[in-house]
């Protein structure tokens, strides 16, 4: 038995086009959103099993809260007993924690009634608030130095799952192994105590290096700012030395090993290690790992081309990887190729990269890092991908969680999927984002829950688009219809399903109508059938008026002002936008545009960022000149056009201090030799909006400017190659007023 891993400037005319209204009085033109009901929309967060949260407005005998203030609840103090008993009375609930100063408590609920229990509790009218107790996490791509080295990382798209999680505390992974460092600061505090079976103790410290690259590639520390992360960079590990210091051990202590793993608690147990003789023994710990609820992951082995490590035997049967209810894992390259050493058999369940000699897999090595290539690196991405998947699923099967790996998995190389899988890659090579989407809790959203639509003189018909959107790959079917409003509005289509990488979208066409001037509503209702029940408004309001206007105005003179860039490295997050998604990020503070306000913006990898609308997928075509009712609307177009994210760039998002928010599309590129161009976006808090460039190429290309909701009203500054173009160091200051 052994281990398995191996510009200058001009000026220039341009046009501003605005809309105005006439035959309307100004205040009459448009109602305040603030009077528009509020929508109940389904969170896609996790929740603390078993308890809400409620708030309400503190009495003056509350606020004023005698004793000194202390960090945590004292609830041995008689009045935060009186206290908690008489909330408890009030509500019906045990309270778990209760801060009466701040009008605040945590109650306790049966399990699964956590969204009824809290509905029921905000109908009380003293309370302000109820809500499951919704769990937070630190996500986003890690700021530890050498992650960019670790290229299988994007390749399995680590970044897209660490959108949501590095993984959960409460999972253990138990590494059977040659050991694992402990004393590296990359595992400090979640290391639980292990056990050395080879030397008989209870030092399972790693005299051969295998055991800590593994361990490294599963759980290394995330955002600690020092060498690497590992894909499940929260969980606990349990470190079982059963290989020494050569790499070679044996089935019994392995076996022991398995059975004492799953009896500790662990979820998940990674076996980069085999042998080629089949044995009851082991096999029936992989079944009793399996019966306690244990995924199970192990390595194919090295040895598909064969060589003296493999006693000479080619592509030989290799356990306990070839045991019914174990994942194994083969190893892929850089280029999802498959790896010439991976063993290709028929009960290979999921492959990984596991490198090369030549382009090897760095992780974590005792004292350091360092860079190994084999199926055993493969194995340990399955095992903390799995991990992240029982983050959201903590109840699953080890079959549910394997299911979930494979179908996630991406369909890569030259070889033939029959039925789902191959011998060399099973049912693929491993897409951790997608396979932590599919355990991901399915939602049902709308990015605004209000619409408003204008029509007058010649414009008898408009119409809008509404993303149905879900933050799970898990399916949710949906139906719309007006419940309001029919006379003048139709919806469209009736029923659809919508995932996080296929989000569906709702027409909603205002007119033709022979309704008189005035403002008319209607409300519609959108449900969500499958697998969940939940219901969605979209208030839409029609204003019809005598007569819609254009106006062309010229400008006489350039706009430009001295740029103040924001150096993305001091500070700045990567996000990771596509060509057809976005990324919603929530805003620092709320910005005003055309008239609305918004606490969030929608990011797409095309130059634009996007207020109430996320513009993504088809809908969103090449750039355009402003204004236009085509998609994205309410949008700020800092540099429109066709970027390419495949050929590097990187979008960054920051606060560099309280009253500025900056987003940074950095060295991005539209086809192959394009220079590169870099551009931002500054929010500021009092409302003004900056566009500034840091590297453009002349002539600049595509769409400046901003423009409202609709495609009514807008500020150009410039269109494919024409209006007021930026050179390097310019910047633009946009005005987002309505103009009545």
């Amino acid at each position: 038995m052994h281990s398995t891993g191996y510009v200058g400037r001009r000026t220039v005319l341009v046009v501003f086009i605005i809309v105005l209204l006439a035959g309307r009085p100004v205040g009459a033109v448009w109602p305040s959103l603030a009077a528009a009901a509020p929508i109940a929309m389904l969170s896609a967060g996790r929740f603390v099993p078993g308890e809400v949260v409620i708030s309400w407005q503190p009495t003056k005998a509350e606020r004023s809260r005698p004793g000194p203030m202390q960090l945590a609840i004292d609830r041995s103090d008689p009045a935060w007993q009186r206290a908690a008993a008489q909330l408890a009375g009030r509500v019906g609930l045990p309270v778990l924690d209760l801060a009466p100063e701040y009008g605040m408590a945590r109650l306790a609920v049966a399990p699964g009634q956590e969204e009824a229990t809290a509905a029921r509790l905000a109908t009380l009218p003293w309370v302000a608030h109820a809500a499951p107790n919704y769990i937070a996490q630190a996500a986003g791509y890690p700021n530890d130095p050498r992650i960019g080295e670790q290229w299988h990382m994007r390749r399995i798209a680590a970044p897209a799952a660490w959108d949501l999680t590095f993984g959960s505390y409460s999972i253990v992974v138990a590494v059977i192994d040659t050991g694992v460092d402990l004393g590296h600061p990359e595992f400090a505090g979640r290391l639980l105590p292990g056990y050395d079976y080879v030397n008989g103790d209870n030092s399972p410290n790693d005299d051969n290096g295998h055991g800590t690259h593994v361990a490294g590639l599963i759980a290394a520390a995330a955002n600690n700012g020092t060498g690497v992360a590992g894909l499940a960079a929260n969980v606990k590990l349990l470190p079982l030395k059963v290989l020494d210091s050569r790499g070679n051990g044996n089935y019994y202590d392995i076996a022991f090993a398995i059975r004492r793993a799953a009896d500790s608690g662990a979820q998940v147990i990674n076996l980069s290690l085999g042998g080629f003789s089949p044995d009851d023994t082991l096999k029936a710990a992989v079944d009793y790992a399996a019966s306690k609820n244990a995924f199970v992951a192990a390595a194919a082995g090295n040895c598909a081309q064969g060589g003296p490590a493999c006693l000479y035997q080619i592509n030989p049967d290799f356990y306990p990887a070839a045991y019914p209810g174990v994942v194994a894992v083969a190893a892929s390259d850089h280029f999802d190729n498959w790896a010439s050493y991976s063993g290709y058999k028929y009960y290979i369940g999921l492959a990984a990269p596991g490198g090369i000699g030549s382009d090897p897999i760095l992780s974590t090595l005792p004292g350091g890092y360092g860079q190994k290539f084999g199926t055993s690196m493969a194995t340990a991405q399955v095992s903390a991908a799995a991990a992240l998947v029982l983050t959201y699923r903590p109840d699953a099967t080890p079959d549910q969680v394997a299911l979930i790996l494979k179908d996630a998995a991406d369909k890569v190389g030259p070889y033939t999927y029959i039925a789902g899988r191959n011998d060399w890659f099973g049912a693929g090579r491993l897409n951790a984002g997608r396979a932590v989407r599919r355990a991901y809790p399915p939602s049902l959203q709308i990015p605004t829950t209000s619409y408003r639509f204008l029509l007058g003189g010649p414009i008898v018909q408009t119409r809008a688009v509404f993303p149905i959107l879900n933050d799970s790959e898990q399916p949710v079917t949906w139906q719309a219809s007006e419940v309001t409003g029919v006379s003048w509005l139709t919806v469209a289509p009736g029923r659809g399903v919508t995932t996080y990488s296929a989000p569906d979208a709702l027409t909603l066409q205002a007119g033709p109508t022979t309704l008189g001037p005035g403002q008319y509503d209607a409300v519609v209702r959108v449900q969500a059938l499958a697998p969940f029940s939940r219901t969605l408004n979209i208030f839409a309001t029609l204003q019809v008026v005598d007569r819609v206007q254009r106006h062309f105005l010229p400008l006489v003179a350039h706009r430009w002002q001295a740029a103040d860039w924001v150096d993305p490295a001091s500070g700045g997050t990567a996000i990771y936008p596509t060509a057809e998604m976005p990324v919603r990020v929530t805003l620092p503070f709320t910005v005003t545009f055309y008239g609305q306000t918004y606490d969030a913006l929608s990011v797409s990898f095309k130059g634009f960022a996007s207020f109430s609308q996320p513009g993504a997928g088809p809908a969103v075509g090449q750039s355009t000149c402003l204004p236009t009712a085509a998609l994205p609307n309410d949008a700020i177009y800092v540099l429109w056009q066709d970027w390419d994210p495949s050929l590097g760039g990187q979008v960054f998002t920051q606060q560099p201090d309280a009253d500025r928010f900056v987003v940074t599309w950095f060295q991005v590129r539209r086809f192959p030799g394009d220079q590169p161009h870099s551009f931002q976006l500054v929010l500021f808090r009092n409302g003004t909006i900056v566009l500034q460039y840091r590297a453009v190429q002349a002539p600049v290309q595509g769409t400046i400017g901003s423009e409202n909701w609709d495609g009514t009203v807008a500020d150009q500054i410039a269109c494919n190659g024409a209006g007021d173009l930026p050179a390097d160091g310019a910047a633009f200051s946009l005005s987002s007023r309505l103009p009545w």
